[in-house]
């Protein structure tokens, strides 16, 4: 008998043990305690192309809590911090990329856990989330031009007028000002470094972009040109074909009739 319990008393020691060599520590909100949270199933990892996007814009997944009854509260966490990405949000179960969130696409590859204090115990579940189509830098010299056919997300840095040195640009997008479209610092020059006098970081949506290059002597060069998204582009002419195409049939029937 006494054989039995010793062995009963070890099994249950090791399983503990396995049980916190698994689990995760999370500080608690409302005290200075730590709370064991198991780690639960690693879900299938999500492709951020593959995702659905909704009428708004927003992608989205869920927690996948094992019980489905569960309403308390949930504890969201992307690669291991608690700081999550800009444009989203949390709708309990549910982990909201808003939109513009396609943007900043390359920042939001990695691992998102969902923790919940369930009937059965603390439990953390956790989905991978992989960028396919990551974003780019580009170099453009659009001196003699004023058009750029831009990807969302990507990098641009632009030369914009034939001169050498640029002291500062401030530029509007339908004539309201934007945050990432600035004037380029670069750590190092030389004298064969192509100046390049705009960068526009994460482009986000295509319209009229008007700039003010600020030269020495306080001399101000203006730039405007238009900026389209490829994917916008190419719906819109389309768009523009079936309209053409509609408006062809309907000048043929009404001679018919």
């Amino acid at each position: 008998m006494a054989h039995c319990v010793a062995l009963l008393f070890l099994t249950t020691t090791l399983l503990q043990a396995t049980v916190i060599g698994h689990a995760l520590e999370v500080l608690d909100g409302n005290s200075n305690t730590t709370t064991q949270w198991l780690a639960g199933e690693l879900k299938p990892t999500i492709t951020w192309e593959e995702m659905e996007v909704s009428a708004e814009g927003e992608r989205r997944f869920f927690c996948g809590e094992f019980d489905s009854s569960f309403t308390g509260r949930y504890h969201w966490r992307f690669n291991g911090s608690s700081i999550l990405p800009e444009r989203t949000q949390i709708h309990r179960n549910q982990f909201v990329f808003l939109s513009g969130a396609n943007a900043i696409r390359n920042q939001l590859d990695g691992e998102y856990e969902c923790c919940v204090r369930e009937t059965l115990g603390n439990a953390c579940y956790s989905r991978m989330i992989a960028v396919k189509n990551k974003t780019d830098q580009h170099n453009i010299d659009m001196t003699n031009s004023t058009l750029l056919l831009g990807e969302e997300g990507h990098t641009y840095y632009i030369r914009v007028h034939d001169v050498k040195r640029v002291e500062g640009v401030k530029c509007t997008l339908d004539g309201v000002n934007v945050d990432n479209f600035k004037y380029p610092h670069f750590g190092r020059q030389t004298k064969r470094t192509v100046p390049y006098h705009l960068k526009i970081e994460n482009l986000e949506k295509g319209g009229e972009v008007k700039c003010d290059l600020r030269l020495q002597r306080k001399e101000i060069i203006e730039k405007t040109f238009d900026v389209r998204l490829l994917g916008t582009f190419s719906s819109s002419s389309s768009s523009n074909i079936f309209i053409l195409i509609l408006s062809f049939v309907t000048l043929i029937l009404g001679f018919t009739i």
